[in-house]
């Protein structure tokens, strides 16, 4: 019975996924959540296996692989999916915020990654799945630091890619764009701007804000479910409301055009 392990899943698409994965046949799945209550208080199903991780722990994700190893095996497909997002101008965001943001969002992953690699590698199969962004095809202002850590799952997939190939282990790199989750909570919180930034970070609020047709949850599981299953090497997958308009447009027309004009877009300059 192949079995797949979903970081993050109390929410968003992570959660949507762990439903989509258990409606297959045949399929286990283990999730993780920071605090652990009965399947079905996370709107999961019951079968589902889940697991306290708290990604800010650099020490977590060797005790969580332990765990997972002993009373799983290695999952079949493993799918970093945990992260949040942190909004602001880079003067203004302390460093120690980024430094959590890149412990969760970039070290966290690729720590659980190098946990399972050696027993996917003897073994001979496996994929690993990382759920970075449209902001880790480009850059959106003010999601600088957040952008930057999509940017480095990006690389880090490439070159995984390259290396795992010749031991039968896929790897591929989701780019969900604008999805209707809680990770926007870090724009949904945000006071009224003041300071030097304060007209460029309305004008960004307000871009937002306009952005009304986003892909629900279940949208984007879908669409992840389907990387999952794509049998091929291919190792990119721009997902959800906008993400593949976006890749392409930039790709067409160049990046510091495409830059210069979603600048007037977003901030009007």
């Amino acid at each position: 019975m192949p079995t797949m392990l979903i970081t993050g899943v109390s929410s968003g698409i992570g959660n949507a996924l762990v439903r989509r994965v258990a409606a297959e046949p045949g399929w286990t799945v283990i999730g993780t959540v920071r605090t652990v209550k009965p399947p079905s208080e996370h709107g999961l199903p019951d079968a589902t296996f889940l697991y306290s991780f708290e990604a800010s722990d650099a020490d977590a994700a060797a005790a969580l692989a332990g765990r997972i190893l002993a009373e799983h095996g290695c999952p079949d497909v493993i799918v970093n999916n945990a992260g949040y997002v942190l909004y602001g101008p880079v003067e203004e965001t302390p460093l120690e915020r980024i430094r959590d943001l890149y412990q969760v969002n970039v070290f966290s992953p690729i720590s659980l990654i190098q946990e399972f690699l050696p027993t996917m590698r003897s073994r001979g199969s496996g994929t690993i799945v990382n759920v970075t962004s449209l902001g880790g095809r480009l850059v959106f202002p003010f999601f600088t630091n957040y952008n930057s850590t999509k940017h480095a799952m990006e690389g880090y997939s490439e070159g995984l890619w390259h290396e795992l190939k010749p031991f039968g282990i896929r790897v591929k790199a989701v780019e969900p764009g604008y999805v209707a989750t809680p990770i926007y909570r870090a724009m949904d919180d945000r006071a009224k701007p003041t300071g030097p930034y304060a007209k460029s970070l309305s004008a960004m609020n307000r871009f937002s804000e306009s952005i009304t047709n986003r892909s629900t949850p279940e949208q984007a599981a879908e669409e992840t479910w389907r990387a999952i299953s794509d049998a091929s090497d291919k190792l990119r997958y721009p997902i959800a409301a906008y993400a593949r308009v976006m890749v392409r447009a930039r790709a067409l027309v160049g990046s510091m055009t495409f830059m210069r004009f979603m600048n007037r877009q977003w901030l009007g300059k």
